[in-house]
């Protein structure tokens, strides 16, 4: 854990977030800490948070213990949350307290945080609140509402290491879980038929793509919009397609009322109303960039074929994986001329789950390579990982990260 300075709190599919946080700062910047915690050699002030859909808390280490015993762990605790409240402004302090791995009941940990509360008062001299656990983590929503990370909050996260040691780190950032519900259902135009990328996962697949700072992304499956929504949040220029005329008025009005929202984001396309954002109404399969030159990263969901509710008939899987396959070969195929060695892509396809946590995939993955790309590979997350799903259903996302040769 040497060099160790902050933490990353990975959301609901763990793998994704560890593959997003190694695209975006490096393998060897990555420990994995255990199946929900990451560890990043830099300073949290160098984490653009705010720009990770797979990381749901980011937190600065403040000690480590070389121990998992909880008196020794409460003992640091104790030490650390004093030596932090001195340095705060004054005001009454907010105490959270949330663990990861470690072998302690609610609680108890209840009964520590009432312990640390005390302890507070008398060697710091400061009111203190506690924020009660009704499970071992607080949740984002508690962390938010309970002001944990403003000026006078404190959250203390308490995280066991593969190694018999234990992490202490105090919450700096939490995803504004306020801003993705507006973000996701707020929009003016949705659609249930093509399907509903959470903004979070599209983060996800804009940071796998990892185009530079002040690039043009492409999304040759527009939909609604919500990728290129994310782009745009995060300063990045903006290309969509899509073959209906229906969806590209939808991501027009959508992007229309996220520009109208974000007032820094309204003077950035202001200035350069010409290469922010285009919209154009074309068939990915034959998609023609009218700003080739422009674009150097695409992301996208492609088409997933039918949004099966229950199991499907093998007959009914295998034409429709079929057919799903045809039009994305067809599409890698056609933009492969178009794009500068080099260029990188994420494209979420779908496959299917035939059984539990066992999967159908596109017969065009064993042919990437005769296509022109190469499939990105990365030290911490293996291929098979890259599935976004809840465990009832059918249609999974699988990430394709990819490099065209």
């Amino acid at each position: 854990m040497l060099g160790m300075q902050s933490i990353c709190i990975l959301g609901r599919q763990p793998a994704l977030g560890l593959a997003e946080l190694e695209s975006l700062y490096g393998a060897s910047a990555v420990t994995p800490v255990s199946e929900q915690v990451a560890g990043l050699s830099l300073p949290a002030s160098e984490v653009n948070f705010s720009r990770l859909g797979g990381s749901t808390r980011l937190a600065t280490v403040v000690a480590e213990v070389p121990s998992k015993l909880w008196k020794d762990v409460e003992k640091q605790l104790a030490k650390s949350i004093v030596e932090i409240a001195r340095t705060l402004p004054e005001g009454k302090l907010q105490l959270g307290l949330s663990t990861f791995g470690i072998p302690i009941t609610t609680a108890k940990l209840n009964a520590s945080g009432l312990t640390l509360k005390k302890i507070v008062r008398g060697r710091a001299d400061r009111s203190v609140r506690l924020v009660p656990n009704p499970e071992l983590e607080l949740n984002t929503a508690q962390v938010l509402h309970n002001h944990l990370t403003a000026q006078t909050g404190i959250e203390m996260l308490v995280i066991a290491t593969s190694d018999g040691k234990t992490i202490l780190a105090r919450t700096t950032a939490v995803q504004d879980i306020d801003s993705y519900t507006i973000r996701d259902r707020g929009r003016p135009k949705r659609d249930a038929r093509v399907g509903m990328l959470p903004p979070k996962l599209a983060q996800i697949i804009i940071n796998l793509a990892n185009p530079t700072p002040g690039a043009t992304v492409l999304d040759p499956f527009c939909g609604t919009g919500v990728l290129l929504q994310e782009a745009l949040l995060m300063g990045f220029s903006v290309y969509g397609t899509d073959l209906e005329p229906r969806m590209i008025d939808y991501t027009r009005a959508n992007l229309d009322w996220l520009t109208s929202r974000e007032e820094w984001l309204r003077k950035n396309i202001d200035e350069h109303e010409s290469r922010s954002i285009l919209l154009e109404q074309q068939d990915a399969t034959t998609f023609q960039a009218h700003n080739a030159a422009g674009v150097e990263a695409v992301a996208a969901e492609t088409y997933l074929g039918r949004p099966f509710t229950e199991k499907p008939a093998p007959e009914v899987l295998a034409q429709t994986s079929t057919e799903v396959n045809l039009i994305i070969k067809k599409f890698l195929k056609n933009i492969h001329s178009q794009l500068a060695p080099g260029t990188q892509l994420c494209l979420a396809v779908p496959a299917w789950q035939i059984s539990p946590d066992r999967f159908k995939h596109l017969p065009l993955i064993d042919d990437l390579t005769q296509l022109g790309y190469n499939r990105t590979r990365f030290e911490h997350v293996r291929d098979e990982q890259l599935l976004y799903y809840r465990e009832d259903q059918i249609v999974a996302r699988e990430l394709l990260v990819l490099t065209r040769k």
